[in-house]
């Protein structure tokens, strides 16, 4: 992956994912130099499956949402004094492979976030996903004032500085608005590179 490899932490909130977690937790681990994953009140095995696979794993007791996982999983990862912080799902939806573009754009193109995109193959994304996504990213791209060209894309590098410096309150989805409303209110300097669209709505 590079330099600086071992100074990404990557996070993952999870919800009964213990179908998916593994497999995005094995190759992660290769690349980054911790995983974190934060079961969201998991009824299943997703909190075993993922320690098993080299995460380490914060419980939560009951289900809190996504946004309240993931700002827990940031304070975890922030606490190892990390040079970024990598976001992703752990239901299968994010490829762990694509995040060495992300790590190299950051590095190359001096940005404090990169967001992994995916309306690029738009004959790949069910249309009302891609509908909804695209409205999305065009009303938040007017708000920040900011070319933003996949806004709901919940994959994303942070630098460490930009992810501590950020109020985040959401609980739920709201979350990765909320991240790149006030990551641009601070100036921050957002990129974009594409990745692998997976969708398992079934």
């Amino acid at each position: 992956m590079g330099t600086g490899a071992s100074q990404v932490v990557a996070v993952l909130p999870a919800l009964d994912c213990e179908r998916t977690v593994g497999a995005v937790v094995r190759p992660l681990c290769a690349l980054v130099g911790r995983v974190i994953v934060v079961s969201d009140g998991s009824r299943d095995a997703t909190a075993e499956v993922a320690q098993a696979a080299g995460a380490e794993v914060e419980r939560l007791s009951e289900n809190r949402g996504k946004g309240f996982a993931l700002r827990r999983g940031r304070e975890l990862a922030l606490a190892g004094g990390p040079d970024a912080v990598a976001l992703l799902d752990a239901d299968g939806q994010h490829d762990p492979d694509d995040l060495p573009a992300l790590v190299r754009a950051r590095r190359e193109e001096g940005l404090d976030m990169v967001i992994g995109t995916r309306l690029q193959d738009r004959e790949t994304i069910p249309p009302a996903r891609f509908w909804t996504n695209y409205i999305g990213s065009r009303v938040l791209s007017w708000m920040t004032g900011r070319e933003l060209l996949d806004s709901q894309s919940g994959y994303r590098l942070l630098s460490a500085s930009l992810a501590a410096q950020l109020p985040l309150r959401a609980d739920g989805y709201a979350i990765e608005s909320e991240m790149l409303i006030k990551a641009a209110a601070r100036g921050a300097r957002i990129g974009h590179v594409p990745i692998r669209t997976i969708y398992n709505d079934g």
